[in-house]
């Protein structure tokens, strides 16, 4: 049986342990697959880690017009299991990805979400492991993402303050990849807020990847914050005050991200 959203809340199952994956949506013909045939795929090579889940939602890209850069739909998972793609899409027997692996995830009918959740900030993103919680009260994109307890207490104060950052954005410098808890793109340049370990870096490996990673970071035209757990629960007010003061010294936050 195929349950909507208000059917968790009718069984007062907690909508925090209802997992849910937003994925990509970059094309109207796979959209209008997963809306006619019920059914979504993805690379096995680009799958995320956490794949398992109740529900499959949607971020839109460019090509939706009006629903663009917004999560729109959602609907329910059914199965999942592997497919070559020339299984798949059978009229594309030639294409260069033809013997390519893909998770084909079953899914029940699309439906429109109850709300729009937009990205402010017009962002490409990979996928979202996110929670039914999140998914019903998200207000935009950003509100969807997972973090530890710390990374939390400051997304919730810097929205208070209306600093517009984005969430668990991945940057790829040559053959290494780095993930910013928290990226502001500003008019003169770009500012990484990285929440660190839950104790001072010591002597040892740690250190010297931290150190590698500021220097690429710096090298790609980051400026990099560290805020420790012991920083952000002590001093909350000053990790946003710190933040501020380096998005100002960047010439302030861009409205919008150039994703065209």
């Amino acid at each position: 049986m195929e349950k909507s959203l208000s059917d968790w809340q009718a069984e007062d199952v907690p909508p925090e342990t209802v997992p849910v994956l937003v994925a990509i949506m970059n094309n109207q013909r796979d959209l209008q697959i997963a809306r006619r045939e019920g059914w979504y795929r993805i690379p096995v090579k680009h799958a995320p880690r956490r794949l398992g889940a109740e529900y499959l939602a949607f971020y839109q890209t460019k090509a939706f017009g009006e629903e663009a850069w917004a999560v729109n739909y959602y609907a329910t998972i059914h199965r999942i299991h592997l497919a070559q793609r020339l299984d798949l899409l059978p009229q594309e027997a030639d294409h260069l990805r033809a013997s390519d692996w893909y998770y084909k995830i079953q899914i029940g009918c699309l439906r429109r979400l109850p709300h729009s959740i937009p990205s402010q900030r017009l962002r490409r993103m990979t996928f979202i492991p996110t929670t039914l919680a999140r998914l019903l009260s998200a207000e935009e994109i950003n509100d969807l993402w997972l973090g530890r307890e710390h990374e939390e207490q400051l997304w919730e104060a810097f929205k208070e303050n209306n600093i517009r950052v984005e969430r668990r954005v991945f940057l790829r410098e040559g053959n290494e990849a780095y993930l910013i808890d928290f990226a502001a793109y500003c008019r003169q340049g770009k500012v990484a807020i990285l929440c660190g370990s839950a104790g001072p870096l010591g002597e040892g490996s740690a250190l010297r990847e931290r150190t590698v990673a500021d220097y690429e970071l710096a090298a790609a035209g980051w400026k990099v914050l560290h805020f420790s757990v012991e920083q952000v629960e002590d001093s909350l007010e000053h990790c946003v005050a710190l933040a501020n003061e380096a998005i100002a010294h960047q010439g302030g936050l861009l409205e919008k991200l150039d994703c065209t």
